[in-house]
């Protein structure tokens, strides 16, 4: 909460007033926490002034007006009030009593340091007492008491300097500043009295004098000496965002010789690094989620155990059928045979060791996201053991003539979809080197779909159950299949993560396992086309 001076108009019960000063530091508040500066950056005003209820001592359940008008103006924020029409507002505008400050109301603020970078206007309050000294007092109506129409501020001011020959002197000042509103206008007059002594040695104290300073002067008023330029009086017209006073430093540079403290540089001189505080951004975005891309291209089945077997027909010698002439002659038969398969699991790990700080300290984001990437390796080297795994089982056909105006990847894929066909599959999936993809692709669907059909038929019309995907297949080649040439197993809830503590390191053992298997089923059914 913030103050400063208003003044109101009992005729048309109105207050006005600067609500929150900018540029300015306030005194501590109550829990001695220190003064904080605002300026027209950070504050946000409300569209709507009337949600701004002003209340006497933030008492909420003390309302006696609200806001009808709010600016950013070069002070602060201006605000209007209207004073209700209620027993509460009559009362306040027969006897204000002490209650002669206003006092913003702000939320959601975020400071840096002394500076708010960041709050939200949200309501006002009368007080007797502001938390910034300068605020600015507003003309008050001519029905105002006379001992409203002045204000006075006093500040005593000490130090010591030692000038070019070593000698030490102290300064002593006292600065009494007078603001009286009349109708020609707001008069400001300062008075600093400066008394300089010499401390080193016996002697009289050399009185350097005094001078008024105003910011509005009246008609008729003699010309005012020119006061005697200090560093303590540039100071004080600094505080007092005096633009007269100010005037007379314009030419300050030449005066003073002020240090340079930077933020950072070639200076030594540095504050940044030992004030600035540091904001948590957690972990960043490094890649999208890998969602495996081969791996759902094939037939998928479960991992029951480390080693599996099984059997299969053997091409070459399968029950054929052959013409039969009856007449109880003996039937046609042939030779057949069928071959054992035998399947090994293979393993996919990853282990690390963390230090015990993240699980004392509770930083489980760091071991959540180790985890996760974890996870996501895996997912992305099994997917590259299927791509393998197709490259290596493909049968190779000899690439064809292409058309006129055929992109040779496509042509290349009915070449090998022609054969997949003649072993009596259907291709489900094509997968292309990137430079063949692109200029596939880039056809339009109903011209894929039409050379498609021409080259092998689809049986549902369309492409959704036909998939052709990028990838490092070997520059300028095709790979065709059907799903069930080739089988992928996999352990179930795999990968498996395993935890360790390891109290003689101090750390905890973190991994990941997985167990995978294959098998080309029939390597006729799996087709790779290098393009002519």
């Amino acid at each position: 909460m913030t103050d400063a001076q208003f003044s109101y108009d009992p005729a048309t019960r109105t207050l006005r007033g600067i609500l929150l000063p900018f540029g300015e530091r306030s005194r501590p508040n109550i829990t001695g926490n220190e003064g904080v500066m605002f300026s027209a950056d950070s504050i946000d005003l409300p569209r709507d002034p009337s949600v701004v209820t002003l209340n006497r001592n933030h008492n909420r359940y003390d309302p006696i007006g609200r806001a009808t008008f709010l600016e950013k103006r070069r002070e602060g924020v201006y605000a209007e009030f209207a004073v209700a029409q209620t027993d509460q507002g009559d009362d306040y505008l027969r006897n204000p009593g002490t209650l002669r400050k206003l006092s913003a109301e702000v939320a959601d603020m975020v400071t840096d340091a002394a500076n708010v970078v960041r709050s939200r206007l949200t309501g006002a309050a009368l007080a007797p007492a502001g938390a910034f000294p300068s605020a600015g007092l507003f003309a008050l109506e001519e029905d105002i008491a006379a001992s409203d129409q002045a204000a006075t501020t006093s500040e005593h001011v000490e130090n010591e300097y030692t000038d070019e020959n070593g000698i030490t002197w102290r300064r002593v000042m006292d600065i009494e500043t007078e603001t009286t509103d009349t109708d020609a206008g707001s008069t400001t007059t300062t008075t600093i009295t400066e008394t300089t002594e010499n401390t080193d040695q016996a002697g009289q104290p050399v009185t350097e004098g005094a001078f008024a300073m105003t910011n509005i002067v009246p008609d008729g008023a003699a010309a005012q000496t020119a006061p005697k330029r200090t560093l303590d009086g540039l100071f004080a017209a600094i505080a007092r965002q005096d633009p007269d006073a100010l005037r007379n430093y314009s030419d300050a540079g030449e005066l003073f010789a002020l240090s340079t403290i930077q933020q950072s540089g070639p200076s030594t001189v540095t504050i940044g690094a030992d004030v600035q505080q540091a904001g948590y951004l957690g972990e960043l975005w490094l890649r999208a989620a890998y969602n495996r891309r081969f791996v759902p291209l094939v037939g998928n089945a479960a991992l029951t155990n480390y080693q599996m077997i099984g059997w299969t027909w053997d091409l070459a010698k399968l029950p054929v059928v052959a013409d039969y002439t009856g007449n109880t002659d003996e039937v046609p038969s042939n030779a057949v045979d069928t071959k054992p398969v035998k399947i090994d699991a293979a393993r996919l790990a990853n282990g690390m060791r963390l230090d015990r700080r993240y699980q004392d300290f509770n930083d489980q984001a760091v071991v959540a996201s180790f985890l996760t990437q974890q996870t996501e390796s895996y997912k992305r080297v099994s997917d590259g053991k299927v791509l393998a795994g197709l490259k290596a089982g493909a049968t190779v056909t000899a690439p064809g003539a292409v058309p006129a105006g055929i992109p040779k990847g496509l042509a290349a894929l009915v070449d090998g979809a022609l054969d997949v066909i003649a072993n009596e599959n259907r291709p489900s999936f094509a997968l292309m080197s990137p430079e063949l993809w692109r200029d596939t692709i880039l056809m339009s669907d109903k011209d894929k779909l039409a050379f498609l059909n021409a080259g092998f038929g689809l049986e549902e019309g369309d492409l959704a159950s036909f998939h052709i995907l990028p990838a490092n297949v070997g520059t300028g080649k095709v790979i065709v299949g059907a799903k069930e040439a080739y089988t992928y197993y996999e352990l179930s809830d795999t990968p498996i993560r395993v935890e360790g503590v390891v109290p003689g390191n101090g750390a905890t053992d973190v991994a990941v396992f997985g167990y995978w298997a294959q098998n080309v089923n029939n390597a006729a059914a799996l087709r790779v086309v290098t393009v002519a």
